[in-house]
């Protein structure tokens, strides 16, 4: 499958929209544009116009990415970032929690969200994208637009579950940034998989242990009470994706993904509607 990008939108990038009797155009001087055909993905198409009608591609504090397969002209991906949360990224915690949603209505896809924390611990979403299903192509496109924003560096960190395409979407776009799994998500799969419900305490205990004395500690225990469980964290997972002590970077404390679904709360109606009802709540 062939993926090219449509327009790029921001302060370099003005241009026009041109219409033709089967696709809209955006005419660029500085950016080579394929046309999104009409009539093709109703729900999606109803989103382009609702950017052509706003004004978006000419206001320069936006930046906006709109996909399209070369080969059928179709919607795939779509990112709108705010030029107030790309610079004010700059004053967040460097932990960034990363997640993906289903969009319910007949024309399906799916949302990615990336969402930080200030110091007073309120949440900021940095942007928001629409891609048409999750996998290695989507997530590697998400993350790829995201380091044209959040700079790879050591003291950076995401946060997510155990999605192999997130883990792959990081690994091909960032180098020197850490990746932890989601303490809520591991404790969900414990115990589904392994049983540990009475006793899922003693998986907190290590997981949360500050030093190596006492991470050990209450690892034996853990051991002694579910062995098949600790070879999953120990050996298929590792230690440093899940255990405070371990992790190579600094997560401030933020051990679960837990803040991105408080942006599932506000979106738990709209996701049953057209995607530009997603776009018009992210925009107020």
């Amino acid at each position: 499958m062939v993926v090219a990008e449509f327009v790029v939108a921001g302060g370099d990038y003005m241009g026009v929209w041109k219409e033709t009797p089967k696709s809209r155009n955006w005419k660029s001087l500085s950016k080579t544009t394929v046309p999104i055909a009409l009539r093709r993905n109703g729900s999606y198409d109803d989103l382009i116009a609702s950017v052509i009608e706003a004004g978006e591609l000419t206001s320069e504090p936006n930046d906006l990415v709109i996909m399209v397969n070369k080969d059928s002209n179709r919607f795939m991906y779509y990112i709108l970032a705010f030029g107030a949360c790309i610079r004010g990224f700059a004053h967040m915690r460097k932990v960034i929690a990363i997640d993906g949603t289903h969009l319910h209505s007949k024309y399906e896809g799916e949302l990615l969200r990336d969402v930080a924390q200030y110091t007073e611990n309120h949440v900021y979403p940095i942007f928001f994208c629409i891609v048409d299903k999750e996998n290695d192509a989507s997530w590697t496109f998400f993350f790829e637009k995201l380091k044209e924003i959040v700079v790879d560096k050591p003291d950076l960190c995401f946060i997510s579950n155990r999605h192999k395409s997130i883990a792959n979407g990081i690994v091909n776009s960032y180098n020197y940034a850490h990746h932890g799994y989601c303490r809520r998500h591991l404790n969900e799969s414990l115990h589904v998989n392994h049983h540990c419900g009475d006793s899922l305490y003693l998986y907190y205990n290590v997981a949360k242990a500050y030093s190596l004395k006492e991470f050990y500690n209450h690892f034996v225990e853990f051991k002694n009470k579910f062995p098949a469980a600790i070879v999953v964290l120990e050996h298929d997972i590792g230690f440093e994706k899940w255990s405070r002590v371990h992790f190579p970077g600094n997560r401030y404390d933020v051990m679960t993904k837990n803040i991105t679904e408080s942006l599932n709360a506000m979106l738990i109606d709209e996701r049953e509607y057209p995607v530009a009802s997603i776009k018009q709540l992210y925009c107020q």
